[in-house]
């Protein structure tokens, strides 16, 4: 999906997050995509805070040695924005032509925005005709802070990057989904016992935020961030065993089996709460094709047994996705190990990283 620009060539994905900088670049080969430059380089902490930056100058640090260690191929970037950045909702409007909806999209948006229009960048995609009201059509309509998205572009600026196209996490996702196939209405039918009309969950657990972004029949029903993720987990570490912030992230990080338990109980109630809220939402305006399937990613991702104990506490289907199982790899330039160890956490650049290749 588009988002304030159209087509793009020769772009670099940049993630950036609570805990560091991600870049990421694509190219395209016969078999689909291949890898071909990447880095990830940590920030510190309360850098960035609620998709607001806070210390310009270690995320400006951050980007040029993130492009130092990757060497990419170009300096345009397409970025993600989520969370309070964004407003994201599906709209019905008169049935009408996207040249005409987009003069309208303004008187639109203000009705559901509850910001001043002239403080937030607006887009929109039409999905298609209402299947219960033929002469309306559902439009997906995007709304992002214009001060979220201008202090981006300054930080990057400040690295030597043009920021040519922002995107939204949740659409990134499914880009990432698509091009490993999990969109493709046979893998969905086969995974389900029944052939009906059954959706499908995208859950990116980062740092501090879960976005969740549900497919049903191979298009967006429904999306939500939600302020919850792994440092959640730190947190109740902390607690729990009376570390400081980094010793409670490093435990986390490097020895999780010493964790006790209790602190990762509460981890899960709070996440599993969170979850369930998103899935209620869903169901209030879909109850007819419940979410069958899980796929779970982010940083959160990479906490041992994260599927097992989601497809417990849910009871739904629940898996770790890789998006570098589907994408090219030359291993002597990359290790193989450390791409399969953090590929969870690539979901969101890889999406932005396929921006390169719209049509």
């Amino acid at each position: 999906m588009g988002l304030f620009s159209s087509k793009k060539d020769g772009l670099i994905a940049i993630d950036i997050s609570a805990t560091g900088v991600k870049l990421l670049e694509l190219s395209e080969v016969r078999s689909g995509y291949a890898l071909q430059s990447m880095a990830v380089v940590p920030l510190p902490r309360d850098a960035i805070v609620e998709n607001t930056v806070i210390d310009s100058m270690a995320v400006s640090q951050a980007l040029l040695d993130a492009v130092e260690a990757a060497k990419p191929s170009a300096r345009r970037v397409v970025i993600s924005v989520s969370g309070n950045a964004v407003i994201i909702k599906v709209i019905q409007v008169p049935t009408t032509t996207e040249f005409d909806l987009e003069s309208q999209i303004d008187f639109e948006a203000d009705k559901h925005v509850p910001y001043d229009i002239d403080d937030v960048y607006l887009d929109f995609q039409i999905l298609g005709p209402d299947p219960e009201e033929p002469d309306q059509m559902d439009v997906v309509l995007v709304a992002c802070k214009r001060e979220i998205v201008d202090d981006y572009q300054l930080v990057l600026s400040e690295a030597g990057l043009e920021t040519k196209c922002v995107d939204c996490a949740v659409f990134a996702l499914e880009n990432a989904a698509e091009i490993m196939g999990i969109l493709d209405d046979d893998v969905v039918v086969e995974s389900f016992e029944e052939d009906e009309g059954q959706a499908i969950a995208l859950v990116n657990i980062g740092a501090n935020l879960v976005n969740v972004n549900i497919i049903k029949n191979g298009q967006m029903a429904f999306v939500r961030d939600q302020f919850y993720g792994g440092e959640n987990l730190t947190e109740e570490i902390q607690k729990e065993h009376g570390l400081s912030y980094q010793a409670a992230e490093d435990l986390k990080k490097t020895s999780f089996s010493d964790v006790h338990p209790e602190a990762v109980e509460r981890f899960y109630v709070g996440l599993t709460s969170e979850l369930v809220r998103s899935l209620d939402f869903y169901a209030a305006n879909h109850g007819e094709s419940p979410v069958r399937q899980i796929y779970l990613m982010g940083g959160g991702a990479l906490i041992p047994d994260i599927a097992t104990e989601i497809e417990q506490r849910l009871g739904i289907n629940a898996e770790v996705v890789n998006p570098f199982d589907k994408i090219k790899v030359n291993k002597k330039k990359f290790d193989m190990d450390e791409l399969n160890r953090m590929g969870a956490m690539m979901m969101v650049p890889v999406g932005l990283a396929v921006r390169s290749f719209d049509a």
